[in-house]
């Protein structure tokens, strides 16, 4: 096993190391004037490959500077640290925030996944009425607290409303059509990420995306995805329904934004908190 790596940050006391991700290594730390204690996320660029992450941490920053919901996790403050004049890293101070992903610990009733993509739709409306695309919702960019808070995090390859990306950004299990053909993301695009987040969570099954699933393989766009309730007869027909609607391939014919989708989340939830067993997930 490799020894756990070390960290020194002026004006704080490494707690412990908690993870890493792309690129980056994730700390708690305590500020030793206040006891306050926060997350602290370091990206290191070891090779000019390694710019897209610092830039994409620099961009999270800035989004979330610009945000204030408390269904998306807060970065307080971003230090870039230079060798050369030349920026070899940056570290952001971040809310502390425990639990597991939805995709490291999936739900075990259809109650407990709508109650927590109706967190995730409030959040993702706030972002889009801010003018930002959030442009990678995903199981795994979903964290639920021991107390069952919601939090949205890694805003990395958001983006402002009417963006075109440069290069294909996103998850390719839950990456929109318009994402791989590189056209202008909107709402409607957190829309359609949501729906195929929202579809793992409920069958423990990605959808088939128009992205090629190996290397070399050209793009479709002749893909169907079986409605939710397939494979998992507890998700009630509305419930579903809403799923399809917000994979649909053409964002003109999707639900016109996180606000609608999350009202008719919230109508079918109060609808599953009277079902005995809240639709158990096995």
């Amino acid at each position: 096993m490799p020894p756990q790596p070390t960290l020194e940050v002026p004006g704080y006391e490494v707690m412990q190391y908690l993870g890493s991700g792309a690129r980056s290594t994730i700390w708690q730390v305590r500020d030793v004037r206040t006891n306050e204690l926060f997350a602290l996320k370091r990206v290191v660029k070891n090779c000019r490959a390694d710019a897209r992450f610092v830039e994409q941490a620099v961009n999270e920053y800035n989004v979330v500077a610009a945000l204030d919901h408390p269904a998306i996790r807060k970065i307080y403050k971003l230090r870039r640290i230079k060798r050369w004049f030349r920026l070899k890293e940056v570290r952001m101070l971040m809310e502390l925030c425990g639990g597991k992903t939805v995709q490291e610990k999936r739900p075990t009733s259809v109650a407990e996944v709508v109650r927590i993509f109706v967190e995730v739709a409030a959040g993702l409306e706030h972002m889009n009425l801010r003018g930002y695309v959030h442009a990678d919702m995903k199981p795994n960019n979903i964290l639920v607290a021991p107390d069952g808070r919601v939090k949205i995090i890694d805003l990395g390859q958001s983006c402002r409303l009417g963006a075109v990306k440069e290069r294909i950004q996103g998850t390719p299990d839950f990456i929109a059509p318009e994402q791989v053909l590189r056209r202008p993301l909107d709402g409607r695009t957190d829309v359609f990420n949501f729906g195929a987040a929202l579809y793992w969570a409920l069958t423990g099954r990605p959808i088939p995306t128009i992205m090629p699933s190996k290397a070399g393989q050209s793009f479709t766009t002749d893909v169907i995805v079986p409605p939710p309730e397939q494979f998992n007869p507890e998700v009630p027909p509305p419930l579903s329904k809403l799923v399809t609607d917000c994979i649909e391939p053409q964002p003109s014919r999707r639900p016109a934004g996180m606000g609608e989708v999350g009202s008719r989340a919230a109508m079918i939830l109060r609808s599953l908190k009277r079902r005995p067993d809240h639709g158990k997930i096995t």
